[in-house]
C-alpha cells in the first residue's frame, strides 16, 4: 500500500452523534412523519444535497442550500459545545506520515461549509492542503458511488488498489470496494458498531478503534 486515503467524520472524528441530532432535528423540523430511525439509517456517507431529497421531495437547489446550511450550522455548533477532538492516535499516524514521505488525503461527503470548519476548528492545515481535498462540491455522486474514492486514488497520483481507505459507513465502504481500493479499514467508535461489522458480508481488511500502530497494522 502506497497511499491512505481518510474518509473524515466517524474516522478522524467520533460525530457521527452529532450529525445524526443536527440531521433529525431539522428534517423533523420540516417532515414530521419521518421517523428519526429513518434518518439515521439514511444518512451516512450521503450527500447533504441526496439527504435532503430522499426527505423533502423535490426541493430547488436555493432550498437544498438554505436546508444544508441549517443543518450545519447546528452540528458546528454541537461540535464546539462537547468540545470533540480527534480519535487517539490521529495526530500522531499524521505526523508519521509526513515523516515517512507516505501520501494521503481526505475523501468526505461533508460540503465545503465544513470543510471550512474542520480547518478552523481541528486545525486541518497543519497535515493538509486545503485544495487537495475531495469534498462533496456537487460535481459528483455521492457515496456508494465509487467516484469520489477515484478522485482521490487520482489526487494521490496512485492507482486506486494502491491505496488504503479508512471507513465508516456501510455506503463508503461499498464506495471504497467499487472503486477498487486495496484495502479498506473500518473505524468503529462503539461495541455495537463493532459486532455490526464483524457479523458483516462487506469487504473490509480490519476493524479498528484508533490510529495506534495503524501503520503496521496496514502493512501486514
Amino acid at each position: 500500500m502506497k497511499g491512505i486515503i481518510f474518509d473524515f467524520n466517524g474516522t478522524m472524528v467520533f460525530d457521527d452523534h452529532l450529525h445524526e441530532k443536527a440531521w433529525v432535528d431539522m428534517i423533523k423540523k420540516h417532515n414530521e412523519e419521518v421517523s428519526a430511525e429513518e434518518i439515521i439509517h439514511y444518512i451516512h456517507g450521503r450527500t447533504n444535497e441526496a439527504t435532503i431529497k430522499h426527505f423533502m421531495g423535490e426541493v430547488s437547489d436555493e432550498e437544498v442550500q438554505a436546508l444544508a446550511e441549517e443543518k450545519e450550522q447546528e452540528y458546528q455548533r454541537l461540535v464546539r459545545e462537547e468540545k470533540i477532538g480527534y480519535v487517539d492516535g490521529t495526530e500522531e499516524l499524521l505526523d508519521e506520515l509526513v515523516r515517512k514521505e507516505i501520501p494521503f488525503t481526505i475523501a468526505t461527503a461533508s460540503p465545503a461549509i465544513n470543510i471550512d470548519f474542520y480547518f478552523d476548528y481541528f486545525e486541518l492545515g497543519r497535515w493538509f492542503d486545503r485544495e487537495a481535498i475531495i469534498f462533496d462540491d456537487g460535481t459528483f455522486p455521492g457515496k456508494p458511488d465509487p467516484s469520489i474514492y477515484k478522485m482521490a486514488a487520482e489526487s494521490l497520483d496512485l492507482e486506486p488498489t494502491d491505496c488504503v481507505v479508512i471507513e465508516d459507513a456501510v455506503s463508503g465502504i461499498q464506495s471504497a470496494n467499487a472503486a477498487n481500493i486495496g484495502k479498506v479499514f473500518v473505524m468503529v467508535g462503539t461495541e455495537k458498531q463493532k459486532e455490526y461489522y464483524e457479523n458483516s458480508d462487506l469487504e473490509i481488511a480490519d476493524i479498528i478503534s484508533d490510529f495506534h500502530s495503524f501503520l503496521d497494522l496496514m502493512r501486514e
